[in-house]
């Protein structure tokens, strides 16, 4: 009986593979999607048809951003996540690369959000060859601002859509953080809202 060897490598490239296929994430539900009061099963602090909470903090590059900064000229979709560390998150802003194209029609700037440092956000944009602004929020006053905390550490997954006026057209918070839109969602979203 002959038994097959392997390289260390191919078991390396091999094991990672099937772990990154084991965390893509779930779409979520159609009602999130054709919601016009926005949807999310765990409580914000944001409504449609409101002026989305302002906020100041540093990007990736150490710059500060400022989301009013955005106004009136461009529409912003923020993408609240866990970490650099959260196989559900890089899985998720990696569909979400698909959907750059539509983001530049749509004059749309994302804005990604995530309890990172700095050394943490410098590491997701060196994995994304988009053009993502990777904001740190440390002490979470922004997840608590929009109120999608849901712990000590980490925020809920969510995404959030602001016109160029700065107003929440819609939104999705979700409690499951292996569900969250996917960029063929994000898609229909901002044909029916912007």
């Amino acid at each position: 009986m002959k038994l097959f060897r392997f390289s260390k490598p191919f078991c390396l490239t091999l094991f990672a593979v099937l772990f990154l296929s084991a965390c893509s994430n779930d779409p979520v539900p159609e009602q999130a999607i054709s919601s016009t009061v926005g949807y999310g099963d765990v409580d914000v602090n944001i409504e449609v048809g409101k002026a989305a909470p302002d906020f100041s903090t540093s990007d990736a590059d150490g710059n500060t951003v400022t989301l009013s900064q955005f106004q009136p000229d461009t529409n912003v979709m923020l993408v609240f996540y866990r970490g650099n560390w959260c196989p559900f998150c890089v899985s998720h802003l990696d569909d979400i690369q698909a959907l750059f194209p539509t983001l530049k029609e749509n004059n749309i700037q994302l804005l990604a959000i995530s309890p990172d440092d700095a050394e943490g956000s410098q590491k997701m944009a060196k994995k994304f060859d988009q053009p993502y602004v990777f904001l740190s929020d440390t002490d979470l006053a922004i997840t608590d601002l929009y109120g999608v905390r849901r712990d000590d550490k980490i925020p809920h997954p969510a995404v959030i859509l602001i016109d160029s006026q700065g107003d929440v057209v819609w939104y999705y918070a979700g409690e499951d953080y292996q569900q969250r839109p996917s960029s063929e969602q994000l898609r229909t979203v901002i044909s029916q809202y912007l």
